[in-house]
């Protein structure tokens, strides 16, 4: 990994391709639990002018389908979530890992430790910086 910068955590960091994680497993959908996805996403995204309901966040990253708006709201409410928020978020949503891979994509979606927290469900992944992965802590995650 060579040498390691104070800041490397804010570098970006690609999703892997979507084909990586087209596998049984990441195909499993969640429990949706609409209050708290609510609840998750209200009060990130209490200034934008776009909203959207729990059920409405949970079709279009099912769909895939996003516009324009779709994206700019999802990418603003992933962005402020940190790695334990997103784990919770993607097992509430009634999402499977494989749409919320596909849904990160679309949005562009780099910070680097929620891209390292996707890309770890793909099967021989190797860490890309030299931080600590908040996700290690639990085997439940």
């Amino acid at each position: 990994m060579g040498e390691s910068h104070p800041f490397d955590w804010r570098l970006p960091v690609p999703i892997l391709p979507l084909e990586k994680f087209d596998l049984p497993g990441m195909h499993e959908r969640s429990e949706f639990k609409g209050h708290n996805i609510a609840s998750m996403s209200n009060s990130r995204m209490a200034g934008s002018a776009i909203r959207r309901s729990p059920e409405q966040i949970r079709d279009m990253i099912r769909s895939g389908d996003m516009n324009d708006d779709d994206r700019s709201y999802l990418r603003g409410l992933v962005v402020q979530l940190d790695c334990e928020d997103i784990r919770r978020f993607t097992m509430q949503c009634g999402v499977s890992r494989y749409e919320m891979a596909r849904a990160m994509i679309a949005c562009d979606i780099q910070h680097a430790r929620l891209a390292e927290w996707i890309n770890s469900h793909v099967p021989g992944y190797q860490l890309q910086r030299n931080h600590h992965r908040t996700w290690d802590l639990s085997s439940r995650i």
